[in-house]
């Protein structure tokens, strides 16, 4: 199985303010023979898949509608996956008209069943206080059940939440912790947030050779802010030049000194 990520809806450097609008798409594209013929004694997973199957379009044609009958079918039988999937659908239009609060009921379910997507989400709707009173404190705890579970984006969002004190005591050691987690699974907005703790020295030493090198992390994977704070780190003389590469939306592959050589 992976997963499809829809376009988020907003981002930041320090809170997101994205659901995690994904739906998983079919494991390995199944060829048609694998797609499921349900009957009567056909199970909440096998509902689920098919209903993946049309709204993937994968060996049958794509049909949303079908999709969320199917996903329904499957969610009305407490399955979870289904729950996330149909409070997705509602929450971004997808077939059905936009409805926030159902939407939130059915991540409110599947959250309470354990499924890390749905409690993510809830945070960031108790964040944003979408069609509830915004709460940190409810939003820090659905977030944190789904980073304890390894979903890297509330991992990040957890430590900024002690990066920044928000809902919690600022705490920059616990911040970095779960930069850290979520930094090893690969999300560059948690290499960037690391880099910044080592360029400011907020809790930890003062260091701008790692804060490069986290910076560089962020910037190796296309984050534009990681590779101007490169930029800035030697142009204050922080760090030596000496081959380091630049990226940028205008010019890639480009070391510090030949953009110097170029505007002399």
């Amino acid at each position: 199985m992976y997963q499809r990520r829809i376009t988020p809806l907003i981002q930041s450097l320090l809170i997101a303010t994205m659901l995690s609008s994904s739906l998983i798409a079919s494991a390995c594209s199944a060829e048609s023979s694998n797609i499921p013929v349900l009957s009567d004694q056909s199970t909440p997973n096998e509902m689920y898949e098919l209903g993946l199957a049309y709204y993937e379009g994968d060996s049958v044609p794509q049909d949303y509608k079908e999709a969320f009958s199917l996903f329904k079918r499957a969610a009305d039988q407490d399955y979870a996956p289904a729950k996330y999937d149909l409070g997705t659908m509602y929450y971004e239009g997808i077939a059905v008209e936009k409805d926030y609060k159902k939407a939130f009921k059915w991540f409110q379910q599947a959250a309470n069943q354990g499924y890390s997507k749905a409690q993510f989400n809830l945070g960031v709707m108790y964040h944003e206080g979408i069609t509830v009173e915004k709460d940190d404190l409810k939003t820090f705890k659905w977030l944190q059940r789904s980073a304890n579970q390894g979903d890297a984006d509330a991992q990040h969002h957890i430590g900024v939440m002690y990066h920044e004190g928000i809902g919690v005591e600022q705490d920059y050691k616990k911040a970095m912790q779960w930069y850290t987690k979520a930094a090893d699974q690969g999300l560059d907005v948690a290499q960037f947030n690391i880099g910044d703790l080592y360029e400011h020295g907020y809790g930890v030493p003062q260091d701008y050779d790692k804060a490069f090198e986290w910076y560089k992390k962020a910037a190796d994977q296309g984050n534009q802010e990681a590779s101007n704070r490169i930029g800035r780190l030697v142009m204050n003389g922080k760090i030596d030049d000496k081959d380091i590469v630049i990226y940028s939306t205008q010019e890639t592959g480009l070391t510090l000194g030949d953009i110097e050589k170029m505007s002399q």
